[in-house]
């Protein structure tokens, strides 16, 4: 999948805040393989979830 993703994550508490972080690796490689080819599966993304009330 490339381009903006549309969608809804749903995380099982209703009216929750939540905080994230996101991570992202592999970017450098995109940019250096997509000179020649569009690079699919190099780039990695770990997203973490969690309450903001702890």
């Amino acid at each position: 999948m490339s381009g903006v993703g549309e969608g809804q994550v749903e995380l099982g508490r209703p009216d929750t805040l939540w905080k994230v972080r996101a991570f992202c690796s592999g970017r450098a490689e995109v940019a250096r393989l997509a000179a020649v080819d569009v690079p699919v599966g190099v780039e990695r993304y770990l997203v973490q979830f969690w309450p903001a009330d702890t």
